[in-house]
């Protein structure tokens, strides 16, 4: 598939392309801070607001940025000089993309799903009905919030040069 992006076309999915990115990297961090509270709050009322927040923003959310940040990476690369496996940054972006997109639907999204719709009573009685999901849930945040920034970091610096499938 060959095909140019025109110039307003290219600089309207660049600018989705960071948007998703960016509210991504947002959403990484409410949350570990959601998760975190729940984890060390001593208020049960806050730990299950926490836990319960998380469930209702993060799987209607985060799969849309997921796929947004794919999908329009996968269009600048395929609709711009720099190609998808043409430079060592841009493949190393796209392997970013496929990863943290399968992750979330093989981690985050189930783990967020486990999280009890009806929590009530002490603090450490809403840790015991979340359960191991609780500690779980740390995980996915902070990785995908690193290799965000590292996808960010290699679209500013541009290391690599060019890979050995470039024409």
């Amino acid at each position: 598939m060959s095909f140019t992006l025109s110039r307003p076309w290219r600089r309207a999915v660049l600018a989705l392309h960071v948007l998703c990115g960016a509210g991504w990297m947002g959403l990484d961090i409410g949350l570990a801070i959601l998760v975190a509270t729940g984890m060390t709050t001593d208020s049960g009322g806050t730990a299950a607001a926490a836990y319960t927040a998380a469930r209702i923003v993060i799987p209607p959310v985060v799969p849309v940025l997921a796929g947004g940040m794919l999908v329009t990476g996968v269009l600048l690369g395929l609709g711009t000089r720099w190609g998808l496996v043409q430079w060592t940054w841009v493949l190393s972006k796209l392997c970013i993309g496929i990863v943290l997109t399968v992750l979330v639907a093989v981690a985050l999204l189930p783990g967020v799903l486990a999280v009890p719709t009806e929590l009530t009573g002490s603090a450490d009685a809403v840790r015991s009905q979340v359960g191991d999901e609780a500690t779980g849930l740390m995980f996915p945040p902070v990785v995908s919030f690193l290799m965000l920034g590292t996808s960010l970091v290699l679209s500013i610096w541009k290391p690599g040069g060019r890979t050995r499938w470039a024409r």
